[in-house]
This record gives structure tokens, sequence and C-alpha cells, in this order.
């Protein structure tokens, strides 16, 4: 992998915003089309970063919880967009959840950035491996010493798992209940300044990952007021979705690089002035977009 200076870095070409065009605009879909082209152009911004390793050509252990979280985002991201444009609003919403839980993580970890918080974060995730392990060991005493092959492949594969993490089996207390570094989502996005997104924005796009009676009820069912009927259409996107998110995620990626390589972050030609006037132009087509649903009522927005 080369490394990323103004030679190399690839050339990411900006969508056009103008306010008189859009002021023309007829249909939300045309912002739609908008806001789905900047999101492209965001998300080559996270690919860029999710390819950066800094001065090394790889991440030590605590770099990498956070440079593999950035290629979470990019993978992420290519996934709500098409689903996005083949008009899937429930699993965009999904996916975007995803999203917004991953941004959090990113910028907490880089906010509080420390091997304790690391380990933190590795061993949450570890505990189901470890649970898995002591019932594996329990099953092989219970039929005296007998070690079947789906469960030896089972303890090298959680054993790799360890060695990655750079944790020993022994250290991980599997009934612990706590999250990693102490706080709850909610708790991690408000401080990193992301709880009033998070409850405007993201916290009921949570029905739908656990299946909850609104998700049910508002995207899965008719209902006539007192019956109820199924509903087998895909609900519509719309653009609040990416031009609430995606500011948000190019922010994160200029707060990688501070992490990462702080000199590419501040070089105005690369990221500075490229992401701030990204950031421009999403404040433009929010503003042309709300301008738009001036007046408007329901159903018509």
């Amino acid at each position: 992998m080369l490394p990323l200076n103004n030679e190399t870095m690839p050339e990411i070409s900006k969508v056009a915003v103008d306010p008189a065009v859009m002021a023309e605009f007829t249909s939300e879909q045309d912002f739609m089309s908008l806001a789905v082209d900047l999101a492209i152009e965001t998300g080559q911004y996270v690919c860029v970063a999710a390819c950066t390793t800094g001065k090394e050509h790889s991440w030590s252990r605590d770099q990498a919880a956070i440079g593999g979280n950035m290629v979470r985002i990019y993978k992420l991201i290519d996934a709500m967009l098409d689903q996005h444009c083949k008009l899937r609003g429930e699993t965009s919403f999904m996916l975007a959840r995803l999203v917004f839980e991953t941004i959090v993580n990113v910028q907490y970890l880089i906010a509080n950035f420390s091997s304790e918080l690391i380990d933190s974060y590795v061993e949450y995730s570890l505990r189901h491996e470890k649970k898995l392990w002591d019932d594996v060991a329990k099953n092989i005493v219970a039929r005296h010493g007998i070690l079947l092959p789906i469960e030896e492949r089972m303890q090298k594969s959680i054993e790799r798992a360890f060695a990655a993490a750079g944790l020993s089996i022994e250290a991980i207390e599997s009934k612990r209940k706590s999250p990693w570094g102490n706080r709850n989502l909610f708790e991690k996005a408000q401080a990193v300044g992301l709880d009033a997104l998070y409850l405007s924005a993201f916290g009921g796009t949570s029905h739908g990952i656990h299946g909850a009676w609104e998700d049910i009820y508002g995207n899965h069912l008719h209902w006539d007021g007192s019956r109820f009927t199924p509903n087998i259409e895909w609900s519509m996107p719309r653009p609040q979705l990416l031009l609430a998110l995606c500011p948000v995620i190019a922010e994160t990626v200029f707060m990688y690089f501070e992490f990462i390589a702080d000199d590419l972050a501040h070089d105005m030609y690369m990221f500075a002035e490229p992401l701030q006037n990204l950031l421009d132009r999403f404040a433009s087509v929010s503003a042309a977009h709300e301008a738009y649903l001036a007046g408007k009522s329901w159903p018509n927005i």
C-alpha cells in the first residue's frame, strides 16, 4: 500500500450544489438524487481513510480497533446506498443505525484513546467467545476427554481471536454485564456531542434493528383504524437520513486523519478544505430541502 500524499491521493470529484437549481426542484426525489451523490462522495473519503495506516504500513492492535471501524463504516455506507437506490427504506434505516453506532465508537475511541480503553472494547466482544470456550470445555469433560472435530475447530478459531486481541482466555470474565468503556451507546454519543442527533434521528432506528412494534406497525402493516392487514411494500427512503448522517461521517473522517496522520488532516489541498466544502454543500442541500417542505403536510411530505 503506497503512502498517502498529494501525489497518491485519488481524485475525488465535487458534486455540484447550486441553490438556484435546487429552488426549482419539484419533487423530493430531486433532493434524494443529490443527497445520494453527496453520500457517494463522502464514501470515497471514508474509503481513503479506511486504507490509510499512518506512518507505518500496518496498524498496531490499538490502532486497528479504530482503523477497522473505519473500514466497517465504508462497507456499511456501501450497503446503505445500495438499499437507498433500491428504494428500500426499512433496510436503509437499519443500516444507518449501524453506521451511526460505528461513528460513535470511532469518535469515542479517538477522543479517549488509551490501551486500557481498547482492552475494554476488545474484552467486551470476546465475552461471547469465552462462553463458547467454557461450554466446549464442559462438553469435553462430560465425554471423559473426547474432543469432537467441530469442537477442535471452534477452539482453534477462538484461540486465533484471542491471539489477535492480545488477551488471554483466562483474562475474560464471561459473566460481566457492563458495556465497554462502562458507558452505553447513548452515553458514548453524549460524550462526543452526538446525543441530540441520536435522540432526534437514530434512536428510533433501533426499532427496525430489533423488530419492535413501532417498526412492525409503521412499515409492515396497514391499519384501517380497527383492524390490520399485511403491508409487503417497501417504504420510500427520504433525503433526511443521508443529509443528517453523512456530515457526521465527514467529521469522523477528519478526526480519524488527525488521529492516524495529523499532517494529512490539516493539508488544505487533501482534506481540510475539501471536507469543509463537503460539509457546506450538505448544509446548503439541507436548507433547500427544508424550504421545499415548508407549508407541506402529510401525506405530501
